[in-house]
């Protein structure tokens, strides 16, 4: 700013006049404040909560507006002559909760006090400009002095002596007084007639100024759009403030909607479907809360993983058509003919298979599946790593059941204490191979024939030479 003394709302004044204004309350300015700025020439700071050295604060006298501009705020104070005795640099206005509303600076002056010679009234006028003078409480009682004095003291020489200011002062006061006893107009009360003021506001506690029909249409708004009483029905839509709606117990800290049973739905209208639906139901027999009609239900942005979903908590695994994909982690229910390529080897190509997935924890890092495949006594067990481009191939685990594909090589002959070998297994005989049903076992013997190893007789009329029975034989592994 270019002047060198000036008045600016605070950062508070200027949040509490919006609110009054956006709210439809007027704010209440009471007092108003000096101080000496500590000796030093003050720069008025919205960030300000006090005055730099506060010397004396008492009631504004009068709060109007400016006739001359309809945007600013005049606040006036008369300070009496029995006090003074320090400088005046700073001023400041205050709400009723001691808020400071506005601050400016101040061309320093000393205000002596009654035992000093130059003792003297003053008065002390600070203007701001405002958005709304409505939002704030105006102080409209007369205060003539102000008027002679402002166009009196201005006109005092530096020769006026202390008598002659106290005989202007005395004359002016009494000619007021012999002026308000001639007219006889005395103001309006409770109990008698006289002049009133008007009074915009709608929340004054006032009994001596009249309501504005501003003011009356303003209540029957408010009051015309009210709820009015209890069992009355609302026809519109009832606004929350940001509080929210709260029915205080006991406690004052808990809210209490009347049910008329243990069992209870809270249903919502759909403004643009005109229905209601119930969303949230509690049902008090299996002490069970359910979420109706909702596609989701989330806690701190986190879906809640409900029972079923993904295979969990569920008698059967998620339906799942194309495995290949990239899936979420879960266990899934599919069957072999479902995978359109890469098929575990050894197993049937329509039985049914449980599908379990672990994803990594990055949306394209790698993750595992496991395949149980049915077979008989046993499940077979695959296990694979996928990508985000590909799935390797599967990998079966090792199992009492199968242990001996891995352990054992094809074709390699092993001695067998029994009489008949066991699955998968052939007798050496030099036998020929069957090379479609044994494709590694003939790949091991060029010949596709088996080595004859049967020890002694064993069909070939050959006994043993201490007459024994033959107790064991050699065997082939054939797949």
């Amino acid at each position: 700013m270019n002047q060198t003394y000036y008045t600016i709302l605070t950062q508070k004044g200027a949040a509490l006049l919006d609110s009054a204004t956006s709210q439809g309350f007027q704010l209440k300015i009471t007092q108003m404040a000096v101080g000496d700025g500590n000796g030093n020439i003050t720069t008025p700071d919205a960030t300000q909560t006090e005055l730099v050295n506060e010397v004396r604060r008492a009631a504004i006298d009068k709060l109007f507006v400016d006739n001359e501009n309809p945007c600013q705020i005049i606040a006036e104070q008369v300070i009496p002559e029995t006090d003074g005795g320090w400088f005046i640099q700073e001023i400041g206005l205050f709400d009723d909760e001691n808020n400071l509303i506005a601050v400016g600076n101040y061309p320093a002056t000393y205000k002596p006090n009654c035992l000093e010679d130059s003792s003297r009234t003053q008065v002390i006028r600070m203007e701001f400009i405002v958005d709304n003078t409505e939002a704030i409480e105006l102080k409209n009682e007369t205060i003539e002095v102000f008027a002679a004095r402002k166009y009196i003291e201005p006109r005092a020489d530096a020769t006026q002596t202390t008598a002659t200011q106290k005989y202007v002062n005395d004359t002016i006061t009494a000619k007021i007084t012999a002026h308000e006893k001639s007219t006889n107009h005395p103001n309006a009360t409770t109990r008698a007639k006289g002049f009133v003021q008007l009074n915009s506001a709608i929340n004054s506690n006032l009994e001596t100024q009249a309501a504005t029909p501003l003011a009356v249409k303003k209540v029957y708004d408010v009051a015309n759009g009210a709820v009015k009483r209890a069992g009355d029905t609302m026809t519109g839509q009832l606004t929350l403030s940001s509080n929210g709606l709260k029915i205080k117990n006991s406690n004052n800290d808990s809210m209490t909607l009347m049910t008329s049973g243990d069992s209870y739905s809270h249903a919502f209208y759909n403004a643009k479907t005109k229905r209601s639906e119930s969303k949230l139901d509690y049902d008090s027999t299996e002490n069970i809360w359910r979420f109706q009609n909702v596609k989701d239900v989330t806690i701190n942005d986190k879906s809640v993983l409900k029972a079923g979903d993904y295979g969990i908590g569920a008698k059967a695994g998620a339906p799942l058509s194309n495995p290949e994909k990239r899936l979420l982690t879960g266990f899934y229910g599919t069957s072999i003919d479902k995978f359109s390529s890469n098929l575990p080897k050894f197993i049937y190509n329509n039985c049914s298979a449980a599908l379990a997935v672990y994803a990594a924890e990055s949306d394209y890092g790698p993750h595992i599946e496991q395949l149980y495949v049915p077979d008989y006594d046993s499940p077979k067990l695959f296990s694979r790593c996928g990508f985000y481009t590909e799935k390797k191939a599967w990998v079966e685990t090792v199992t009492e059941a199968n242990i001996d594909r891995f352990i054992t090589p094809v074709g390699v002959p092993l001695p067998w204490p029994k009489s008949k070998p066991p699955v998968g297994y052939l007798e050496c005989n030099g036998a020929n191979i069957d090379t479609e049903k044994y494709p590694k076992l003939a790949y091991a013997y060029w010949d596709n024939k088996l080595p004859d190893l049967r020890n002694w007789d064993n069909s070939r009329n050959k006994d043993r030479p201490d007459g024994k029975d033959v107790t064991f034989m050699y065997i082939v592994k054939a797949e």
